[in-house]
C-alpha cells in the first residue's frame, strides 16, 4: 500500500526547516503567513499553504532546499533587478516609481513591481532603455545625428540648427526621429538638406586652412570639461552647469531667478537630476515652439 502523502507540518519542522529560532517561527505563524490547523490539541501547518508562501517571498530560505521567491521572481521584478536592467542606480528607479507612478507593491520591506507593470511603463517611454534596446539603438543612431551633432558637423551653435529646423521651406525635408528619449534628425534627409543649400558647410568640406584657423580659434578658448556622472540624484553648481551646457554664473543665476529650483547647504546649492531634466525639456519645447 502507498504511503499516504504528508500534508501538514509541526511549528518545529518549519522552524527547523527554514533555520530559525522559536520566536521568529511563531512570528511568522502569528503574522498568518500561512495556514494553521488543529490536529489533536496542537497546532499544525498546512504543507501546501507554506511552500505557496515560501515561492512568494524572498526573506527566509530553506536551510536545505530550493531558493526562495520562484513565483514572486516569475511575475515581479524587485528594485535592483530593474536598475540592472536600464544601467541606472537604485535611487533612479524609486524616483521613477514616483515620478511616473509606476505601480509597485511591498514584500515584507522591499519594493517590488510586476512584469506587467515594468513593461506597460517601459513601453511608455524610449529614454531608459534595456541592453538588446540599446542595441538596437545604436544602429539607428549611426543612421542619424543630433542637433548638436549637426552643430559641430556645420560648424555653427544649437540655437542656428534650431533656426534651420523651424524654416518653413526645411519642414518637409528634415526627418526627425525620437531615438533613447532624444530628437533625431536623419542622416539622409540632413544629406538631402545639405545638397540644396549653399550657405551653410561642413568641417570636411572647409580648406585646410579654414580648419587651421578653426582649430586655433578653438584652443584658445579651450578649458578642461568637468566629468560629470549623468545617473547621480543630485548635484553641485559646477557639475549643473555641464549637464544644463551653460556657465555656473548663469546656473545660479536661474536658481536666484526662482527657473532652476535647489536646495542650499552653507554656501552650496545643490540641484536634484529631476529639476534639471525639467530645466533642459523646458529649453528643447521653447526651441520647438
Amino acid at each position: 500500500m502507498p504511503e499516504k502523502k504528508k500534508t501538514t507540518m509541526s511549528v518545529t519542522e518549519m522552524r527547523k526547516l527554514l533555520g530559525l529560532g522559536k520566536t521568529d517561527s511563531y512570528w511568522l505563524v502569528h503574522k498568518n503567513c500561512f495556514e494553521t490547523i488543529m490536529v489533536n490539541g496542537k497546532m499544525r501547518i498546512v504543507i501546501d499553504s507554506f511552500e505557496k508562501w515560501y515561492a512568494n517571498q524572498i526573506k527566509h530560505v530553506k536551510v536545505d532546499g530550493p531558493p526562495p521567491g520562484e513565483e514572486l521572481r516569475a511575475y515581479s521584478y524587485s528594485v535592483r533587478d530593474i536598475a540592472q536592467m536600464l544601467s541606472i542606480d537604485e535611487s533612479s528607479v524609486y524616483y521613477l516609481i514616483k515620478r511616473d507612478q509606476i505601480p509597485s507593491f511591498k514584500v515584507e520591506t522591499w519594493t517590488r513591481i510586476r512584469k506587467k507593470d515594468f513593461d506597460k511603463w517601459y513601453a511608455s517611454q524610449n529614454k531608459h532603455r534595456t541592453p538588446e534596446d540599446r542595441e538596437k539603438d545604436a544602429q539607428m543612431e549611426a543612421e542619424t545625428l543630433t542637433m548638436p551633432e549637426m552643430a559641430r558637423e556645420l560648424y555653427i551653435t544649437r540655437k542656428d540648427v534650431y533656426n534651420i529646423l523651424a524654416k518653413k521651406e526645411n519642414q518637409d525635408i528634415f526627418e526627425i526621429v525620437v531615438i533613447a528619449d532624444k530628437k533625431r534628425i536623419t542622416r539622409e534627409s540632413f544629406e538631402r538638406w545639405y545638397a540644396g543649400q549653399s550657405k551653410y558647410r561642413k568641417l570636411s568640406d572647409r580648406t585646410p586652412e579654414e580648419l587651421y584657423e578653426i582649430r586655433m580659434a578653438e584652443k584658445k578658448k579651450e578649458t578642461p570639461r568637468l566629468e560629470v556622472d549623468p545617473d547621480k540624484p543630485s548635484y553641485n553648481v559646477r557639475e549643473t552647469a555641464v549637464l544644463m551646457d551653460i556657465t555656473p554664473d548663469e546656473v545660479r543665476q536661474l536658481i536666484r531667478d526662482g527657473k532652476l529650483t535647489a536646495k542650499k547647504y552653507g554656501a552650496t546649492y545643490i540641484v536634484r537630476r529631476e529639476n534639471i531634466e525639467w530645466w533642459l525639456e523646458q529649453q528643447k519645447l521653447l526651441a520647438e515652439s
